[in-house]
């Protein structure tokens, strides 16, 4: 790339806060580090910090299966775990699209749908566990309510409603018994996971990055000063990092902001999560071409896009020259080069800002400072699943937590994590 075109692609990446200078690491889990406390003592943040009344660990019967309903935006999915020898056993899966995806729901068909899929497991099964990944509050005596669901969704009806009993009640109407019921965040079912799967660890995190975002910890309830009285025990918490609004805004994220659902709500998750990924990377490339970095016929390419998934970028970045729809594109040297650099500023930006999310987690709960006991984070989602991204986050943990900030760290990753850890924490609090 010509000495001309570099600099003018770095003032593009900078406008979009894609470059180091614009993203500082430790400023930016500063900031995550502020928001968390401020929730904590009752002030007007972005981040609600909400504990879950869960243990944390407890102990795996092997006799007593758990029948687990996975809950996100996109399917309702259920299986029975049973656990031997400290390894999760996972059968009877089965699936369904959730309610509320592709057409306007009430929160009652969101219901019908787990007890469906559910009920040929409940004979079965000893506890019941029931994973979102969306923001509930906990009401300290074993149910919740949703705060809100994720953009992606319309569901309407649930504002107020505690979801296990309106879950029971569902299970009710079909002359059905369910056995002891427990509502688990998705990060903190990763959290759990990653204890089952490597135990012996000092302290544990569960990191879920998809389509909405968050991290799972463990600390004492006291901590949350805005609740007085709370209980002092070790207990899960759900940060509901998804709705953080203390991320350096790019030029494109204001008009893809603008455009989206609900302008100025879930920042962070606009700028990170799997499913903006490949819009981001559109409306970049768009700006190159208005900024003539791209040729005629490139631009013409690009411009002529309405849409593009994370699939389509990470085939690109997989293989320039014939990775699909964008390799297509990008038929000259010089736009396969553009295209490549503001893919990885994309990908590279989302794993500085995850990361930096974790580091203000660790500094929170002082966890990685001791060599001897690293702290075990848990990951889970389809960001892990797309290499290069995957390639983005490792790059950037070991880089900046590890060697930037000193922070001793592993990490625990495998297909199946929520529903072995939703069942764990099902059993914990039996």
């Amino acid at each position: 790339m010509d000495p001309n075109t570099q600099q003018q692609l770095n003032d593009l990446l900078r406008a979009n806060s894609m470059t180091p200078d614009t993203l500082h690491g430790p400023t930016l889990a500063q900031m995550f580090l502020s928001q968390m406390r401020i929730s904590l003592y009752g002030g007007q943040a972005s981040i609600p910090m909400l504990p879950t009344f869960l243990k944390p660990f407890g102990t795996l019967a092997e006799d007593k299966p758990v029948a687990v309903a996975l809950v996100d935006d996109r399917q309702v999915q259920v299986c029975l775990v049973a656990f031997a020898g400290g390894q999760a056993q996972v059968t009877a899966e089965n699936r369904f699209p959730v309610p509320g995806r592709e057409y306007p729901a009430p929160w009652k068909d969101v219901l019908y749908a787990v007890a469906e899929l559910s009920q040929p497991l409940l004979a079965q099964a000893a506890a019941f566990a029931l994973c979102l990944p969306f923001p509930v509050d906990f009401d300290g005596k074993g149910d919740g309510v949703i705060r809100r669901f994720p953009g992606s969704m319309t569901v309407s009806d649930f504002a107020g409603q505690p979801v296990l009993a309106a879950l029971k009640a569902e299970f009710d109407s079909r002359g059905v018994t369910c056995p002891p019921m427990v509502l688990v965040p998705w990060a903190d079912a990763v959290l759990l996971a990653a204890g089952v799967q490597q135990p012996g660890q000092g302290r544990y995190l569960g990191l879920h990055w998809d389509s909405t975002l968050d991290v799972g910890f463990v600390a004492p309830g006291s901590i949350v000063l805005r609740w007085p009285g709370i209980p002092g025990d070790l207990t899960l918490f759900a940060g509901g990092f998804s709705q953080a609004q203390c991320v350096p805004f790019g030029l494109v994220d204001y008009s893809k902001d603008r455009d989206c659902y609900g302008p100025g709500l879930d920042l962070y998750e606009k700028m990170a999560s799997t499913d903006y990924l490949g819009e981001i990377y559109r409306l970049v490339m768009i700006k190159a071409a208005e900024r003539k970095l791209l040729s005629f016929g490139c631009s013409r390419d690009v411009l002529s896009m309405t849409y593009l998934d994370l699939p389509t970028l990470v085939d690109f970045l997989a293989d320039p020259v014939k990775g699909g729809t964008l390799a297509h594109f990008c038929r000259e040297p010089e736009d396969r080069e553009v295209g490549v650099a503001v893919g990885q500023a994309v990908l590279d930006r989302a794993a500085r800002l995850v990361c930096a999310n974790l580091a203000a987690v660790l500094a929170f709960i002082g966890g990685g400072r001791d060599p001897k006991a690293p702290v075990c984070i848990g990951l889970e989602g389809r960001a892990f699943q797309a290499p290069p991204l995957l390639a983005a986050f490792q790059a950037q943990a070991e880089t900046f937590l590890k060697k930037e900030l000193g922070l001793h760290v592993t990490f625990c990753q495998g297909e199946q994590m929520a529903a072995p850890g939703a069942a764990a924490g099902a059993l914990y609090s039996l």
